[in-house]
């Protein structure tokens, strides 16, 4: 609920498009780049917390929450960036997808 809540924040408080930016495409290298690290995150966290003495739906939760900040962080990191200026919703629909896959693995371990 707090990742929601702060991912809600993000998103409404993303400037506009400047002019002489690249266009921020929904497919691409980036992206990729995105959902990667939030399924890593979330998969290695959820490992760690599985090997911590957590169940199953315990860890997946746990790896979820990492994944997430993670990617928040990300995102509010590159809000402040000389280079992006900007944070990017569909940067964060990449993110979000990268933790429902990771968490989805996490709960099929054994």
């Amino acid at each position: 609920m707090i990742l929601c809540t702060a991912a809600l924040c993000l998103t409404l408080s993303l400037p506009l498009p400047q002019q002489g930016r690249k266009p921020d495409r929904w497919f691409g290298e980036d992206k990729w780049k995105h959902f990667f690290a939030s399924f890593v995150a979330t998969s290695l966290s959820a490992t760690a917390a599985r090997a911590g003495g957590l169940g199953p739906r315990e860890s997946a939760y746990v790896g979820a929450g990492v994944g997430g900040a993670v990617g928040v962080w990300k995102e509010l990191r590159d809000r402040g960036s000389p280079e992006t200026g900007t944070a990017s919703f569909r940067d964060l629909v990449w993110d979000a997808a990268g933790v429902g896959a990771g968490t989805l693995v996490a709960l099929q371990a054994r």
